[in-house]
């Protein structure tokens, strides 16, 4: 362990730039990661908080319909959150790779290897969670003004309390080191396939097989939501982020079809090299595009809003606040789950820039024109952003089915709504991904091609 330890700062060193970047990123999402989910978490404890008051005379106890909102929100949330914090420890992970393969040639022990890989995330994890937390401090007067239940916060509701930020400075960097760990698993087996740059294995259908099971599972609890009396809510938020989070296992699978489609359709160089770059790595372009998949299945989601608050409650108080909380509710979810899509798609597309620094130097040294390597580099995320988040919205209708009908494919409000948020998820993931333009600049720049 003494030899990690040494070996750590000097690790950290033989990246240059590239690597201050890379762990620059890396310290973003988390914090970001964190900062949310402190964020999330605290409106669910305002929630339960109202929840354990007493009732005013006169109206009826809404508040157990309130915290079932609150927590089906927070699974709608923490999801992307919890993808964000893992592809945040995944950055510049084929350049770290290379190097630690190296390392294992050189004699090196795959329990050597791993600590340094804990060391340099958990280091980062601890980094982000420190900035995460002055991140949720500085929104908490922000959330607070929020109106829910005919009122807003006080930040004292949304508070987690100093253990809550104690189990976040060990937690995010825990889980930080076992996501970089889980990466590691080809350099411990087969360095030298690593430093041969050879292409992993593919995805089998068993992911498909996956997604298919967490899907049927919500409907089938959706289905029979009325035979289970009080244990229905439960039931369906459980099952709601079953299905939910399989949508990661199946987005690369289905990915890599759409780049075999698109392989053979392929009449230019451009979508050529596009279609062959998405088939090549199906898993790294879905890390760009997966926080949009996951936002287009919470707009369709909030596509059944105009059915529900279309809903007559004329002299009904408690009604009206209900459906005005409904929206209010449902766009401050869709627009955190964009956000996080953006921040998402915008690091995860500039550590891919970085990650093939080599090969892209390579190209355009061989006379490949900067215009042709920067149409590609659109491409490859242009494709993938409009099939995932159309994909995703509809397996989200599909999902509900059981519970709405088609109450949000008949209101023209929703189908209208669910555009309008597709349309403004993807100009701003797209927009996001478009930072690393002058990054692919700088790459080209230099003449001077590492072996890395």
């Amino acid at each position: 362990m003494n030899a990690v330890v040494a070996l750590a700062p000097r690790f950290q060193r033989a990246g240059g730039r590239d690597a201050r970047v890379t762990t620059g990123l890396a310290v973003t999402a988390f914090a970001v990661t964190t900062g949310l989910t402190l964020s999330v978490v605290g409106g669910l404890l305002g929630f339960a908080d109202r929840a354990a008051l007493p009732v005013p005379p006169g109206q009826d106890d809404l508040r157990s319909l309130y915290l079932s909102l609150a927590w089906t929100a927070v699974v709608l949330l923490v999801v992307p959150l919890l993808t964000l914090g893992g592809a945040a420890a995944r950055l510049g992970v084929s350049r770290r790779d290379a190097r630690l393969a190296t390392l294992r040639l050189l004699g090196a022990t795959p329990r050597e290897v791993v600590g340094l890989t804990v060391t340099e995330t958990a280091w980062q994890g601890f980094v982000g969670a420190v900035l995460g937390i002055l991140l949720y401090g500085a929104l908490l007067p922000a959330v607070a003004l929020l109106p829910f239940q005919g009122t807003t916060f006080a930040v004292a509701e949304l508070w987690v309390g100093w253990q809550g930020l104690a189990v976040t400075l060990v937690a995010v960097p825990l889980l930080a080191a076992l996501s970089g760990a889980f990466s590691l698993r080809r350099v411990s087996v087969s360095p030298l396939g690593v430093a041969r740059r050879e292409t992993p294995k593919g995805m089998t259908w068993l992911r498909l097989v996956i997604a298919v099971v967490g899907i049927g599972l919500f409907m089938v609890v959706s289905a029979a939501a009325g035979a289970l009396g009080a244990a229905a809510v439960g039931a369906l938020v459980g099952a709601l982020a079953v299905g939910f989070a399989t949508l990661n296992a199946v987005g690369p699978w289905v990915l890599a079809l759409v780049g075999k489609v698109q392989l053979r359709r392929a009449t230019t160089p451009a979508r050529l090299l596009a279609a062959r770059r998405l088939l090549d790595d199906p898993r790294a372009a879905w890390r760009v595009v997966g926080g949009l998949g996951l936002a287009g299945f919470v707009a369709g989601a909030l596509a059944v809003l105009p059915a529900i608050t279309a809903v007559d409650t004329t002299g009904d108080p408690q009604g009206d606040t209900l459906m005005a909380d409904l929206v209010t509710g449902g766009m401050v979810t869709l627009v955190v789950a964009f956000l996080l899509a953006a921040v998402s798609a915008g690091i995860a597309q500039a550590a891919a820039v970085l990650d093939r620094r080599r090969e892209i130097a390579l190209q355009n040294l061989a006379g490949m024109p900067v215009e042709l390597l920067d149409s590609v580099r659109r491409r490859s995320v242009l494709v993938p952003l409009l099939f995932v988040s159309v994909g995703s919205a509809a397996t989200a209708l599909v999902m509900l089915f059981p519970l709405f009908g088609a109450a949000a494919v008949s209101s023209p409000q929703g189908l209208l709504l669910l555009f309008g948020f597709l349309a403004g998820g993807c100009a701003l993931v797209y927009a996001a991904t478009e930072t690393s333009r002058p990054l692919l600049r700088s790459v080209l720049a230099d003449t001077v091609v590492r072996a890395d």
